[in-house]
């Protein structure tokens, strides 16, 4: 017969340990005497017959109204820790989301600007959300040309441009550089021609 192995924990301090019996028997029994102060929260491995899991469950000594006091003071100690770690998160999160903010503000505006196009949305959209610079025509015109070629490529193969990511400067171009930097595209099926 196979091992079973019980995870407790210690009602006093939360502290979780593990039990391990010979037998489901004798798992059995332990449970018709489980010590007080001790809450079984489950079995480690559950390769139990449903059968077996529910025999363990009706011989569990029940939890007497000390132990239930002690089990309600753990799951509210838990629930004020968790809460503390998703302040501390959310706070995390929201300093971060400011530094990039005033990282955004203070970055040189000559900068490259990505742009996505999509074959379903008549106007470009910029990739970074924190980017309040205007999209310029110059730089839809360096896309859109940009898409053109590529749609020359997969047209061929009965495809077209699905989205293309098109990273372009969108006001005066650097010395020895050209307008679009890079571009990346995704093709799909192109509709039936009717």
């Amino acid at each position: 017969m196979s091992k079973v192995m019980l995870r407790l924990r210690d009602l006093d301090d939360g502290e979780g340990r593990t039990i391990e019996h010979a037998s489901i028997d004798e798992a059995i029994a332990w449970l018709g005497q489980r010590p007080r102060f001790v809450e079984v929260l489950g079995v480690v491995f559950e390769g139990l017959s449903r059968e077996d899991n529910d025999r363990m469950k009706a011989a569990m000594r029940p939890l007497d109204d000390d132990e239930k006091a002690l089990v309600a003071r753990l799951e509210e100690k838990a629930a004020k820790e968790r809460e503390v770690r998703a302040e501390a998160r959310r706070r995390e999160a929201e300093e971060a989301a400011q530094k990039l903010r005033d990282e955004a503000k203070k970055a040189p505006p000559t900068r490259p600007m990505e742009l996505r196009y999509r074959y379903d949305e008549a106007e470009l959209s910029k990739t970074d959300h924190l980017d309040d610079r205007p999209i310029t025509e110059e730089a839809k015109a360096a896309v859109l040309e940009w898409v053109k070629e590529r749609q020359e490529w997969v047209e061929p193969r009965g495809q077209t441009i699905g989205e293309a990511k098109v990273t372009v400067y969108p006001g005066e171009v650097p010395p020895k550089k050209e307008r679009v930097v890079q571009g990346t595209f995704v093709p799909i099926t192109a509709a039936a021609k009717s």
